[in-house]
């Protein structure tokens, strides 16, 4: 038993190992380019505060780097909002959606009993689960008489 639990492991797991080595290098090259984009990002800075501080002095131009800075971050964040919020107005959505594709309580307190009908006779059990799926079917609207006939 021991062996065949062995097996099956290697079987569904046997690739665990070779995906774990590539996240890991894919997760290094991240943080190493996300470092390097950091210095870049810092060298900008400073350059831009370089340039600027020889048009409107230093402070001036400090004060004007970190506003620009501000301004983008808070434009990130507001973007991000917006995703974030539609996002969950299509995830709601599709709750709604799925709510109201289920039958009513009633109908699943039915099926739920259906197995403990499948374990009479045959004869009997066919005979009530036709019967509830004739009910069932009735409840839906299944089978009415069309309108348009008069």
């Amino acid at each position: 038993m021991l062996q065949l639990m062995q097996s099956l492991s290697v079987l569904a797991f046997g690739k665990v190992r070779p995906t774990a080595r590539r996240v890991a290098r894919s997760l290094i090259g991240a943080v190493v380019a996300g470092l390097f984009g950091l210095t870049a990002y810092i060298a900008l800075l400073i350059a831009l505060g370089i340039f600027l501080s020889r048009e409107f002095g230093p402070l001036a131009a400090a004060l004007i780097v970190a506003a620009a800075t501000a301004f983008v971050a808070i434009m990130v964040v507001v973007v991000i909002g917006a995703f974030n919020r539609r996002s969950e107005r299509r995830i709601l959505a599709r709750q709604r959606a799925a709510r109201a594709r289920l039958p009513d309580p009633v109908t699943l307190q039915i099926l739920a009993g259906l197995p403990t009908m499948m374990r009479g006779k045959s004869l009997l059990a066919t005979a009530a689960i036709a019967a509830v799926v004739f009910v069932l079917a009735k409840s839906q609207g299944s089978g009415s008489a069309r309108d348009d006939d008069d």
